[in-house]
């Protein structure tokens, strides 16, 4: 049998220049960046004398679609992108929770803000916060809307309770995701500095001050 070494050639000719025009045209990876939310910087000023509050974080609440993994931008009123190489670093919720419990331990200057269990006897009030939005949009827009409540350490009923609604103009997250948690971290100071004002007046108010509480 007679082989065609020409028409050979040429398809293996053909074939390398598929495989090299698939290698060269290739999109380039995208490293995945991941994000937290930072505390308020060290240094602002507090109101009481340090230890003289104690409070319990409960879990916070927060709408299933800002548990997901993936960053997500605002795009109109009910609609919402996900950054799919821009990820939270660990759960939304809890990220809050955690930034949310720092700034307190500052703003109050409290070396006892819990946000695990904790027995009735170490805390003067527990808190508990719903998260409705928390998010930025295109322009760079941020919105945080909570509902929160204080009670004292054994009882539901609230001592205090509100719903916060702030909105922060900061950088077009456009080509530059960090600046997504760069505006929600400066949306959970400015909650953390609001629910800071209501737990001075709630402990004030009520039966469990500092000088009566007992504290262990």
């Amino acid at each position: 049998m007679k082989i065609d070494f020409s028409s050979t050639r040429l398809l293996f000719v053909g074939v390398t220049a598929m495989l090299l025009t698939g290698c060269l045209f290739k999109p380039s990876t995208v490293s995945t960046r991941h994000y937290v939310l930072a505390p308020i910087p060290a240094g602002e000023p507090s109101a009481v004398a340090k230890g003289d509050i104690s409070v319990g974080i409960g879990f916070v609440k927060m709408p299933s679609e800002l548990l997901r993994d993936s960053v997500a931008v605002r795009t109109g009123a009910n609609e919402l992108e996900f950054l799919e190489d821009d990820l939270w670093a660990g759960r939304l919720d809890q990220s809050f929770q955690r930034t949310l419990a720092a700034n307190l331990s500052q703003l109050l200057s409290s070396d006892r803000i819990y946000i695990s269990d904790w027995g009735h006897s170490q805390v003067q009030a527990r808190v508990f916060i719903n998260v409705q939005e928390f998010d930025v949009d295109t322009q760079g827009r941020g919105t945080l809307i909570a509902y929160w409540r204080i009670t004292a350490p054994d009882s539901e009923i609230a001592l205090k309770s509100g719903r916060a609604k702030l909105t922060l103009s900061g950088a077009s997250p456009h080509g530059k995701p960090e600046v997504i948690a760069a505006t929600m971290s400066d949306l959970t100071a400015d909650f953390s500095r609001e629910l800071a004002q209501s737990l001075r007046q709630s402990v004030a108010s009520s039966s469990l001050s500092p000088a009566s509480a007992s504290i262990h």
